[in-house]
């Protein structure tokens, strides 16, 4: 079975390799969010390979945890 963004219940983003996925959780961590990865499908995206899927008490399916550089403050 693929991974479906529109069915996934639990948090996600996607990384470009396996040290960025790492990396944003131990971003997460560290801003003490007890988040677990616990699942990273592939994607057919060419620079954002896979999809990190995460879960725990913090996790939100709805959660912005990334400003986008576009954004003005």
């Amino acid at each position: 079975m693929t991974w479906n963004p529109l069915n996934e219940k639990r948090e996600w983003h996607c990384a470009a390799d396996e040290e960025s996925y790492l990396d944003m959780e131990a971003r997460f961590k560290k801003e003490g969010l007890k988040l677990n990865l616990v699942e990273t499908p592939p994607t057919d995206d060419p620079v954002l390979k896979v999809v990190c899927v995460f879960d725990g008490e913090d996790a939100n399916p709805n959660a912005d945890r990334f400003k986008s550089y576009q954004d003005l403050d």
